[in-house]
């Protein structure tokens, strides 16, 4: 559970961060990403279009499972697994809201964070420092989370370009529940029609080209073969929760390609 509350000094002067795993996102199946981020993201992950939670559009997501409530990149024991990791993970525990009252966007910090202290510990790095001031940590994730804003905004002008050209529709994706042979259909999911594309008039794809918009049709129409080492993942999980095989038996370079663990991602 999470409890995201204003970052103040007043609130928050004496709190710090630790080191922790990714255990926040074990059942987020799929998160949010940039268009910065899709060279990294494309070497282990399959990416979609999903519903916008900020308004009703859509948004570029990188798909974790296809099955609600399931995220086959964390490890169960909180290990990041996937590769690069997304930068809306690294801002973990802060995020933008919207203030309910000053309709306002302000730096919310997550209470509930195992990576969260109330009063900072030897091993962890304090948000402000003894002048109530930001510290070097807490700049530092303010900064980040300005230009993945920033970053956002600009993601989400390419979508909507391509809602516009009519070329993102409902992606008809049926999955194997791994308890059974039964399928089930996965829903809520979009995706490009390469013919429809293809299709448009030369205007309409010179503009495209001309913002960026037409890299990600592309990036995404390729990504969709990362659904296999998804499904795969899936069931190592499943074996995994059996105690028949662990993850981390998995060469998981075999599995997606080359490991991109160690990119550091700066906006």
């Amino acid at each position: 559970m999470s409890r995201f509350v204003p970052l103040s000094k007043s609130a928050h002067r004496e709190s710090g961060l630790v080191a922790t795993g990714h255990q926040f996102a074990l059942e987020q199946a799929v998160v949010p990403v940039v268009a910065e981020e899709v060279p990294h993201v494309l070497p282990t992950m399959a990416m979609a279009f999903v519903k916008s939670d900020r308004d009703d559009g859509l948004e570029l997501a990188a798909l974790q499972s296809l099955q609600a409530g399931v995220n086959v990149y964390v490890h169960t024991n909180g290990r990041w697994i996937g590769g690069y990791r997304p930068a809306w993970y690294r801002a973990h525990p802060f995020r933008v809201l919207v203030d309910a009252s000053s309709r306002q966007e302000v730096v919310c910090v997550d209470e509930q964070s195992p990576a969260f202290e109330q009063r900072c510990s030897e091993k962890g790095e304090r948000l402000f420092d003894s002048h109530g001031e930001l510290a070097e940590r807490g700049r530092n994730a303010v900064a980040f989370l300005k230009k993945l804003g920033e970053a956002t905004a600009v993601t989400s002008a390419l979508v909507k370009q391509l809602q516009d050209a009519g070329v993102i529709v409902a992606w008809d994706l049926t999955a194997r529940n791994p308890n059974s042979e039964a399928g089930f259909e996965v829903k809520g999911l979009y995706h490009i029609d390469e013919r429809a594309l293809r299709s448009l008039d030369p205007e309409v794809l010179s503009a495209l080209n001309a913002s960026g918009a037409l890299s990600v049709a592309y990036a995404q129409l390729l990504s969709e073969h990362r659904l296999k080492g998804l499904s795969r993942l899936y069931e190592l999980r499943h074996q995994a929760s059996g105690q028949s095989r662990s993850v981390d038996d998995v060469d998981l370079e075999d599995l997606f390609g080359e490991d991109d663990d160690d990119l550091s991602f700066n906006f």
